[in-house]
């Protein structure tokens, strides 16, 4: 391996790990000098790397990130005060909660919370549980009328197996991935190379999952970013752009679903439908599928998947 090589795997290792430190610690202080320190470069260097691997500068990325987070926690629970929301993102201050939300969304955090949020989607349009077409611009969010059939009951499974459980949590290789979560089946290859290479296809509690970090009902597609992981043992080794992280253990909706490649969208529907009727509020954590083999084949379809929400 080149120097050239060697030094791309660091800042990719490097930048992964930073990333992972902002999604937690929204509610911190995240300037240029606290995370470069986290990344271990100059401010200077940190900034050219980051905008060049990302597509973003850090503090372009910091403020979308914050700012979809206090959109999805808008509509998710309206009984917690705006103020509170903007604080749990990061923003110091109304003026610049504000300011920044108009500039993302077009429109007043008080006005976009009353609109119900995208939870459905059919052919990769998303719909709130009205059945309004919700679609994401470079800078608003619009709700477009359309045939009340759109979500009958062939957007849904029916007797699906949806139980609350008490999650383990679990330590795994991620890849991350950032773009249209439909268009991920490169990643996925790669993560499964890379888990034959380390000998985990066969290994007995080897599981493997995508985990979703940004809500698609108010995170364009493009900008959405996705990890495909496999569980791994605590000596494991990775580098570059595989990293580790933790997938918390906890109180979920699981649901067990055997599906082929066309119908996931119908089981996220079926898991969104089930905390509508049932009411259920989502807490702060990864939304994750987890997949096990049939037959010790993990590609065969159906696919045997648990979808999991994190519930309070």
């Amino acid at each position: 391996m080149g120097n050239l090589e060697k030094s791309t795997e660091d800042y990719l290792s490097r930048i992964n790990s930073v990333i992972l430190y902002i999604e937690k610690n929204l509610d911190s202080v995240l300037d240029l000098e606290t995370i470069s320190r986290h990344a271990n470069f100059s401010p200077f260097h940190f900034h050219r790397i980051f905008t060049a691997l990302i597509g973003e500068t850090p503090a372009d990325y910091i403020l979308r990130i914050r700012t979809e987070k206090a959109a999805r926690l808008l509509q998710e629970d309206k009984t917690i005060p705006i103020v509170e929301i903007a604080y749990r993102c990061g923003f110091t201050n109304q003026t610049s909660f504000i300011r920044a939300f108009r500039k993302y969304f077009s429109t007043t955090a008080h006005e976009f919370r009353k609109q119900e949020k995208a939870v459905f989607s059919r052919n990769k349009q998303f719909y709130n549980s009205l059945g309004e077409c919700v679609e994401r611009t470079n800078n608003a969010i619009n709700h477009k009328q359309t045939d009340s059939s759109i979500l009958e009951k062939d957007s849904f499974i029916q007797n699906a197996d949806i139980q609350i459980k008490w999650m383990p949590s679990f330590l795994v290789a991620y890849f991350p991935y950032i773009g249209d979560f439909y268009e991920m089946e490169n990643i996925y290859a790669t993560l499964f190379d890379w888990a034959k290479q380390n000998q985990l296809l066969n290994a007995p509690d080897t599981k493997f999952f995508t985990i979703y970090h940004n809500d698609p009902a108010v995170t364009k597609l493009g900008k959405s970013r996705q990890s495909v992981c496999v569980s791994i043992l605590h000596n494991t080794k990775v580098k570059g752009k595989i990293g580790k992280l933790t997938i918390s253990e906890g109180k979920y909706l699981v649901g067990y679903f055997e599906l082929f490649d066309s119908e996931y969208e119908k089981a996220w529907n079926t898991m969104y439908l089930n905390v509508i009727e049932k009411n259920y509020k989502l807490r702060d954590a990864y939304l994750y599928e987890m997949y096990e083999a049939r037959d010790n084949d993990l590609l065969s379809q159906p696919y045997k998947v648990y979808i999991c929400l994190p519930i309070e």
